[in-house]
């Protein structure tokens, strides 16, 4: 029987399926053979910047007394920032050879509207600490008002607040990881400051209704994306002196450093990535397995690698989604499960009727939701879609859409302390099997099976998409 390897974790598991399948993820592209020395290069010849070292010591000519923030994303983004060969410490080495003490160096987590991160989780991303380090590592609080400064507003009329520390920074840079993003075009760049250090007030245009439906609201779509044009506004009235970006491949290995300009930066880096990322597909499949990916900490997250799915499946085709998730909540915010619980509830488009209604008040994270909204949208409502994890119970299930995938496996077998790769094999096998069964059943043929290798990073191309 054909086996379909699939990402789990830092792992894969193997899963049968009763045909043949296709398996397809993003173009094989070059790495970069030195990182480090990569690096140090793109901090000493940037992209339309001076030099960080000369930006740093100029801002220090003109105050001695001068503050630093560095904005880091937080641990939903695989960013290669520990040790000599990730982009943090040479960062850090370059502001303390210009003259900048670690006291007035602020390391500032771009939470967005995610969770605060706690200082274990800050230094395993990090490794500040192990690299002899005290700098100060703070979490951003979109809802914290005395924390949050004016700084103008959009074209929109979006009022855009900021992080005051980062405000009044006399130097600030902005670092991230430019991938695929299934809502603004590509993360990176100008996403360093809105969302990621913006207020909740800022962020209800920007991931509001409107902007989400748009069908330019799309991965690697840049012009005439609302999401993308929202948030460079916002990025430029809150101003940013230096930024850096990597690009990844599959493996998570670094295909590119693109530091300098916030802008021209990030767009380098966006059309390296256009160069690998895409996925061409001959057609739609009728069944589409695919892996939530390292940024499916939770369910919340776990949307990025469904919406992927949607470009690949027909409409009223199936998916089954493998996750593992390792966040301490693997649902999301508490106001994330009142709207998918109400999605559950109503279903897809009265859900997004009242989401736009004038007698609606934006809630934190229904973004998220709208886009699982699309997603059962796609396939013909949540019958179609399978939820295969370990790490949320059943019961939950009552306010999330889909099949879960415990499902498949008997109470002794979850309960029998196999380890989560074996029970995942087992679960995803029969889940592949009863989706097959399904669609034999209702299309009187055998469904085409696609398993997209590389989950959200990988974007489907098809003449429909491109």
């Amino acid at each position: 029987m054909p086996r379909m390897k699939i990402e789990y974790g830092s792992g894969s598991i193997d899963a049968d399926c009763p045909l043949s399948f296709d398996s397809l993820g993003m173009r094989t592209t070059d790495i970069l053979p030195d990182p480090a020395q990569a690096i140090r290069t793109s901090y000493a010849r940037p992209i339309d910047s001076p030099p960080l070292s000369e930006l740093a010591r100029a801002k220090l000519e003109t105050n001695p007394q001068s503050t630093a923030v560095v904005v880091v994303s937080d641990n939903t983004r695989p960013v290669p920032y520990r040790g000599a060969g990730g982009i943090l410490i040479p960062l850090l080495e370059i502001l303390l050879s210009a003259g900048y003490v670690q006291e007035r160096i602020t390391i500032l987590i771009g939470n967005g509207s995610h969770r605060a991160m706690t200082e274990t989780e800050i230094e395993a991303m990090l490794g500040l600490r192990q690299a002899g380090y005290q700098l100060a590592a703070l979490n951003h609080d979109y809802e914290m008002d005395e924390d949050l400064v004016y700084v103008g507003k959009t074209l929109r009329g979006s009022p855009v607040r900021i992080n005051r520390l980062y405000a009044q920074a006399h130097l600030r840079i902005v670092t991230g990881l430019v991938e695929s993003h299934f809502m603004a075009g590509a993360s990176g760049g100008r996403k360093g400051i809105c969302p990621a250090i913006a207020s909740k007030e800022t962020l209800k245009i920007f991931h509001g209704p409107e902007i989400l439906e748009s069908a330019e609201t799309s991965d690697l779509v840049l012009e005439g994306n609302p999401c993308n044009e929202e948030a460079e506004q916002a990025a430029e009235l809150a101003g940013c002196d230096f930024a850096v970006n990597v690009t990844l491949d599959s493996s998570m290995r670094i295909t590119g450093v693109f530091s300098g300009n916030l802008f021209s930066s990030h767009r380098e880096a966006v059309r390296r990535i256009r160069e690998y990322v895409s996925v061409p597909l001959d057609g739609l499949y009728d069944l589409v397995v695919i892996p939530g990916g390292f940024v499916a900490v939770n369910h919340y997250q776990a949307a990025k690698a469904a919406v992927e799915a949607t470009r690949a499946v027909k409409p009223g085709g199936m998916i089954v989604l493998v996750v593992r998730h390792n966040d301490r909540d693997p649902i999301g915010s508490r106001e994330y499960r009142k709207t998918m619980a109400l999605l559950k509830r109503d279903g897809s488009e009265r859900f997004l009727r009242t989401i736009k209604s004038k007698d609606w008040t934006f809630t934190h994270d229904q973004w998220q939701t709208q886009m699982w909204a699309k997603v059962l949208d796609q396939i013909g409502g949540e019958e179609n879609l399978c939820y295969c994890g370990l790490e949320i119970p059943e019961k939950e299930y009552a306010i999330l859409p889909g099949i879960p995938g415990l499902r498949y496996l008997t109470n002794e077998q979850r309960t029998s302390g196999k380890p989560a790769e074996e029970l995942m094999n087992l679960m995803v096998s029969r889940a592949v099997a009863a989706a097959v069964e399904t669609l034999r059943s209702r299309l009187g043929r055998d469904p085409k099976v696609l398993l997209l290798r590389d989950g959200p990073y990988g974007v489907p191309v098809t003449g429909r998409f491109g």
